[in-house]
């Protein structure tokens, strides 16, 4: 796949990662809006809403990196005002999983990039990620690991068969497509 469809990057240590989980889980969560979903899709595990401005001094290598993939691979015109933004904490459990589907939005902005961060503590089976420009291939998404693509490129979880994966979404948004 082109360094154009998709960027990964190491971002944190497995200690690093326990610590960004016990400070979400001190925050008030607002469950996920159900029209916000993809529509039609095969959906199963917990997504919540979180805040991000008071995750920030955990999370701020991931949010640079996510940056500089922009700059550096997509260039895309973004606003990054974190301090009002959320992110969506994502739990798949034993057969939880996300069927194909593209993140977009509705309304005066347009979601530009798709911003993983992999917070899973613990092995996990299954539960890989895959990209609709490499059907055969997940994309390696271990512990600590950020991932940042286009928002309008299919992907998907599939099943987990083993364990728990756990992973953190931020949506990068700008002005409306042109």
């Amino acid at each position: 796949m082109s360094a154009r469809d998709w960027v990964s990057f190491p971002c944190f240590t497995q200690e690093q990662v326990k610590e960004i989980n016990k400070e979400i889980n001190k925050i008030n969560t607002i469950d996920e809006d159900p029209s916000s979903a993809a529509s039609n899709v095969i959906k199963s595990g917990t997504f919540v809403e979180i805040q991000c401005d008071s995750l920030m001094k955990f999370i701020y290598p991931f949010i640079y990196q996510c940056q500089l993939s922009n700059r550096m691979h997509f260039g895309h015109d973004i606003f990054w005002q974190f301090h009002i933004e959320g992110l969506m904490y994502n739990v798949y459990g034993i057969n939880d999983e996300y069927g194909w589907h593209i993140d977009k939005s509705v309304g005066e902005y347009d979601m530009k990039l798709t911003c993983l961060l992999n917070l899973s503590e613990e092995p996990y089976e299954g539960g890989e990620l895959f990209l609709i420009n490499d059907q055969k291939n997940p994309t390696e998404f271990s512990s600590g690991m950020g991932i940042v693509f286009n928002s309008m490129l299919a992907h998907k979880v599939t099943p987990v068969t083993k364990g728990k994966r756990i992973s953190l979404t931020y949506w990068a948004i700008g002005p409306n497509w042109k």
